[in-house]
């Protein structure tokens, strides 16, 4: 009898023995499965993160490009404003040494100055391949004098009938555009005006507009 108890005792502390180790076993499993199914939530999470953020990478990348492409293939509108001008008549020499009347355009706005005058009528016999040769513009009073370089026309390498048309033509040019002076005066290098043809003393006045 005893030993049948002892048998008995033996069998439930076999039986409770397996029951505890089988319920270990499984909460054990059931807890790593637990533990590696959120591993595999949270490492799908991040994957998705990244995905999401190569992603705006990627657009912020494609909108950069665009900018610039924008940017480089977009031209820039220039606004080309006209020149106004007005216009400025004005004598120069022909070839048969005689004047004749010119249109010149200067800008609009300009003051209508001796200075300018005189630039405007050496310009336009430039055009025509003469090149005068002045040194100075000045006023005095109601007199414009203007000073040529010895070495060029009208001091040199002119006849005198080119030389006076030359003369003419800028002093024509002077006291038709303008009301205050209406004298000229022609000087060399700051000295007399003394050619091979016309002799002039410093003051002297070589034309007059009786007005």
């Amino acid at each position: 009898m005893r030993r049948y108890n002892k048998y008995f005792i033996l069998i439930l502390i076999l039986i409770f023995a397996f029951a505890f180790t089988g319920c270990k076993n499984i909460r054990l499993d059931t807890f790593k499965d637990s533990d590696n199914t959120n591993d595999k939530i949270e490492n799908k999470a991040d994957l998705t993160k990244n995905d999401d953020s190569d992603e705006d990478d990627t657009k912020d990348l494609d909108n950069i490009d665009d900018e610039d492409n924008l940017d480089d293939d977009t031209p820039t509108p220039t606004i080309v404003q006209p020149i106004e001008n007005i216009e400025l008549l004005v004598y120069v020499v022909n070839s048969s040494t005689e004047l004749d009347p010119v249109t010149a355009l200067v800008p609009a706005g300009s003051d209508i100055t001796p200075e300018l005058i005189v630039n405007t009528v050496v310009d336009s016999m430039a055009d025509q391949s003469l090149v005068i040769g002045v040194e100075s513009v000045s006023t005095k009073d109601d007199a414009v004098i203007i000073s040529f370089y010895s070495d060029k026309p009208p001091l040199s390498n002119v006849g005198s009938g080119l030389e006076n048309a030359i003369l003419d033509a800028l002093a024509q040019s002077l006291t038709e555009n303008l009301d205050d002076y209406n004298k000229i005066i022609y000087r060399v290098e700051g000295g007399p005006y003394i050619s091979g043809h016309i002799e002039l003393g410093i003051d002297e006045v070589y034309f007059e507009d009786a007005r």
